[in-house]
C-alpha cells in the first residue's frame, strides 16, 4: 500500500513537471524537515507525537502574467513518533499550492504560501485518507541561475472526522533546482519576428534591419552587459552585433532590430529558400560571463525579387557599373559624334543616340502578366519579378520597370543622371540635362515638357515607347508627368538619391556576347530624330526672329537673337554669319563672345583668344569673356593666362570662378580637370 500511494504521487508530480513550460520559471524543490508537533495532546496535556522528521517535494511554476506569484504541487511524506510507544505515523500529503513571491535583492527571494489536499495516515492498524491545509514562509539565495538554496517554516495541520490528527510546524533547510536554465544560463526569453531576405539588399541590411526581436529577462535577478547578435553560417562571415544594453532588470523587455552583414554569395540564390540562422545573447549575471543561443528560420527570397513597399528600391537594379552595361553605352556615345550636332547639350544628345540604339537593337516593351506593376505596386507586401538591365538586354524584352531600369542604367553608366517617376499603376523615367532652369526655358521652345526640380531641368521620358522614337517617347513622358504631379501622384526618385540607401549590386551574369545594333541605322535614325527635333525648335522662333529682322535689318539685337538660336542647337555656321553682321557696325561684346565661343567649339582656341580679347577691351569685367580667355588659354596649355583670368573672374563673379577652379590646377586636379575636355558652351550671351 505504501510503494502504490509513493508512486502515484511522484507520478503526479512528473505529470506537473511535464505540463509546464521547461524553463526555469519551473523548478523542483527538495526539502529535508524537521517537524515539531503541538497537537494532539493527552488528557494530561502530554504530547501525542515527539518531534519527527520528513522531506517534502515540490515542483513550482511562475506564471509569465504575473512573476509576483507561483503555483504548483506538493508531495510531503512526515514520520511522526508517537510518544513513548516506540511506534510511529507516516503521513503522505499531496495537493496544489498557490502563493506569493518577491525578490528585494538580485539573489534573494522569500516566498509566502498555502496549500492543501489529500493525506494518507498510515500505521499498523490502518490506513486513513482525509484532508489537510498547511501554511509557509521560505527565503532563498539564489547560488547559480539553476540552484537555489532555501530556509523556511511550515505550519500543517490534517484533520479527520472526529478532530485534528496532527497539528505542527517544520522547519526546513533544502535545496530549488530551476528547471531549464542549466548549470551557466540565465532565463530570457526571445520572441523574433523576421521579415523575408532580399538578396539584391544584402549590402543595405548593414544597417536596416532585417527584422525585430522582443527579448524578456524572466530570470530572478538583472542581466549586465547584454549583447546581441544575429548569424546565418551560410552567408555570413561572422555574427553581426544587434544591440547593446548596460542592464537588462527583472522582468524587463526590450525590442532589438536584427541586423545582417552578409556575403555577396547570398546573390546565388534563384529561387526563394530558407535556411538556419540563430541569435545569440550574451550576458554577465551572478558574476559570470554568459551566453545564450536560439535558432530561427531565415526565409530568402530569389535574387530578382522586391516589393514596393519603396520605390526608391528598384534603384538596385540599376548597375550602372556592369561591363555589360559599360560596353553597350560607351560604344553607343562614343559612335554619336559621327553624326554632327556635337554643340548641342551632350547629355540630352547622349539620352537620344541610347534610346535611338536601343530600339534599333529591338527592345521591345512586353507586360508581365504573371508580375503586373500595375497591380503590384498597389501591394506594398506582393513580390515583383525584376530584371537586371543585362537581363533586360539578353532577353529583348521587359515590362515598365524592367525597361525603365535599362535605360537608366545605361545612361548613368555615361555620368547621365536619371530618376524613375512612379504615377498609378506605371513607372517610367527621366534623365538630368545639367542645365539650371533658366537656361532650360531659354534653349527649349516649350518647358512645360521638361520637370524643373531644385533649379534643374530634367527630360521625362515614356521609355516603353521605345519602338516610336525618342521624340514621341519623350511627348508621351511629359504629358503623363503633368498629368500625374496636377492629381499628386507623382512620385519623383533620383536614381543617385536612391543609391544612398538601396546600393546597386554587382550583377554581370550574362556571358553571352551582345551585339550592338547596326551602326549605319542606329545613327540614320538618331540623326533624323536630332533633326527633327532641332527642327522643331528652331524654326518657329527663327521665323519671329527674321520677320523682326526684315523690318530692322541691322538691329543687334535680333541678329544676336536669330545667331544664339541657331547656336544652341548646333547651327554653328548658321549663327557665326549673323554675329559676323553686327560686327560690320563695330564691335560688340555679346557678338564677339559668342564668336569666340563658336571657335572654341571647332578648336580653334587662337581665333578664340582673339575674340574674348576683343570683347574684354570693350567690357572688361565680362564674366563670360574672361571665362572664354581661361578655358581658351588651358587647351593652349598657357596656365599663367588661366590663372589670371580666373583672378579677374573672381572679383566680377565668384561662383563661376569656384566652379571652374580646376582650370588654374594646370591639369593638377584630374578628377575634375577631365571636365575641361568637354567642349560645350552652357550659356551663350544674350
Amino acid at each position: 500500500m505504501l510503494r502504490r500511494c509513493v508512486f502515484l504521487c511522484a507520478l503526479a508530480m512528473a505529470s506537473f513537471a511535464a505540463s509546464a513550460q521547461v524553463t526555469s520559471d519551473f523548478s523542483m524543490v527538495l526539502n529535508p524537515v524537521l517537524n515539531i508537533p503541538l497537537a494532539p495532546k493527552l488528557a494530561d496535556g502530554t504530547p501525542f507525537y515527539t518531534i519527527g522528521g520528513g522531506v517534502s517535494l515540490k515542483g513550482e511554476y511562475i506564471p509569465p502574467f504575473a512573476p509576483f506569484l507561483y503555483t504548483g504541487a506538493v508531495l510531503d511524506m512526515d514520520v511522526a513518533p508517537i510518544n513513548s510507544a516506540g511506534k510511529s505515523v507516516t503521513f503522505l500529503s499531496l495537493g496544489p499550492e498557490l502563493g506569493f513571491r518577491f525578490s528585494p535583492f538580485t539573489r534573494f527571494t522569500v516566498k509566502l504560501a498555502g496549500y492543501g489536499g489529500i493525506f494518507l495516515g498510515m500505521i499498523e492498524q490502518g490506513t486513513v485518507v482525509d484532508p489537510f491545509f498547511a501554511a509557509l514562509f521560505d527565503a532563498s539565495y539564489l547560488v547559480s541561475p539553476a540552484f537555489s538554496l532555501g530556509l523556511g517554516g511550515t505550519y500543517k495541520q490534517l484533520l479527520t472526522p472526529s478532530g485534528t490528527v496532527y497539528q505542527g510546524i517544520g522547519v526546513n533547510l533544502g535545496a530549488q533546482y530551476h528547471i531549464g536554465a542549466g548549470k551557466s544560463k540565465a532565463d530570457l526569453r526571445i520572441f523574433p519576428q523576421l521579415t523575408p531576405i532580399f538578396p539584391l539588399f544584402y549590402s543595405y541590411y548593414d544597417k536596416n534591419p532585417v527584422g525585430s526581436l522582443k527579448m524578456k529577462n524572466v530570470e530572478r535577478g538583472e542581466l549586465e552587459n547584454v549583447k546581441v547578435s544575429f548569424f546565418v553560417k551560410q552567408y555570413m562571415e561572422q555574427p553581426k552585433l544587434c544591440g547593446e544594453f548596460p542592464k537588462l532588470a527583472r522582468d524587463q523587455e526590450v525590442e532589438v532590430p536584427v541586423y545582417a552583414l552578409f556575403k555577396d554569395s547570398i546573390f546565388a540564390v534563384t529561387e526563394g529558400t530558407k535556411v538556419a540562422g540563430e541569435i545569440s545573447v550574451e550576458y554577465r549575471y551572478l558574476g559570470r560571463e554568459q551566453s545564450n543561443s536560439f535558432p530561427v528560420t531565415v526565409s530568402i527570397n530569389n535574387r530578382n525579387a522586391m516589393t514596393w513597399d519603396d520605390n526608391r528600391k528598384a534603384a538596385a537594379f540599376v548597375t550602372a557599373k556592369d561591363p555589360l552595361i559599360l560596353s553597350f553605352a560607351k560604344r553607343v556615345a562614343s559612335s554619336l559624334d559621327k553624326a554632327g550636332r556635337t554643340a548641342f547639350n551632350t547629355k540630352f544628345r547622349v539620352a537620344m543616340g541610347l534610346f535611338e540604339a536601343l530600339s534599333s537593337y529591338g527592345i521591345g516593351y512586353i507586360q508581365d502578366p504573371t508580375t503586373p506593376y500595375a497591380e503590384l505596386s498597389e501591394n506594398k507586401t506582393a513580390l515583383d519579378f525584376l530584371q537586371f538591365p543585362g537581363q533586360t538586354l539578353a532577353y529583348k524584352a521587359g515590362d515598365c520597370d524592367d525597361i525603365s531600369i535599362l535605360y537608366s542604367a545605361l545612361l548613368e553608366s555615361v555620368g547621365v543622371r536619371t530618376a524613375f517617376i512612379t504615377a498609378p499603376g506605371h513607372i517610367f523615367m527621366a534623365f538630368n540635362l545639367e542645365m539650371d532652369a533658366e537656361a532650360a526655358k531659354k534653349t527649349f521652345l516649350n518647358p512645360a515638357d521638361l520637370i524643373f526640380r531644385n533649379n534643374e531641368a530634367w527630360v521625362p521620358v515614356e521609355i516603353t515607347l521605345v519602338r516610336d522614337g525618342f521624340l514621341k517617347a519623350w511627348q508621351i513622358g511629359a504629358k503623363e508627368w503633368r498629368e500625374a504631379s496636377s492629381a499628386a501622384q507623382a512620385g519623383f526618385y533620383p536614381v543617385r538619391d536612391a543609391w544612398k540607401v538601396y546600393e546597386p549590386v554587382g550583377f554581370s551574369e550574362i556571358k553571352e556576347a551582345i551585339m550592338l545594333p547596326d551602326s549605319d541605322k542606329m545613327l540614320k535614325d538618331y540623326k533624323g530624330e536630332l533633326e527633327r527635333f532641332i527642327g522643331n525648335e528652331v524654326q518657329p522662333r527663327a521665323s519671329r526672329l527674321k520677320e523682326g529682322l526684315k523690318k530692322s535689318p541691322s538691329s543687334a539685337k535680333l541678329l544676336n537673337g536669330l545667331g544664339v538660336l541657331y547656336a544652341r542647337f548646333g547651327m554653328l555656321e548658321e549663327a557665326s554669319a549673323e554675329f559676323q553682321k553686327i560686327l560690320k557696325g563695330g564691335d560688340v561684346p555679346s557678338a564677339l563672345i559668342n564668336l569666340g565661343n563658336i571657335a572654341y567649339l571647332k578648336d580653334d582656341m587662337k581665333a578664340a583668344l582673339t575674340y574674348y580679347n576683343r570683347a574684354l577691351q570693350k567690357a572688361p569685367d565680362s564674366s563670360a569673356a574672361l571665362l572664354g580667355v581661361a578655358r581658351a588659354s588651358y587647351e593652349l596649355e598657357d596656365y599663367n593666362s588661366v590663372n589670371g583670368a580666373l583672378a579677374q573672374l573672381k572679383a566680377s563673379d565668384p561662383n563661376a570662378a569656384a566652379r571652374f577652379s580646376y582650370l588654374g590646377s594646370g591639369g593638377g586636379d584630374t578628377a575634375r580637370a577631365a571636365e575641361a575636355g568637354k567642349k560645350e558652351v552652357e550659356e551663350w550671351t544674350e
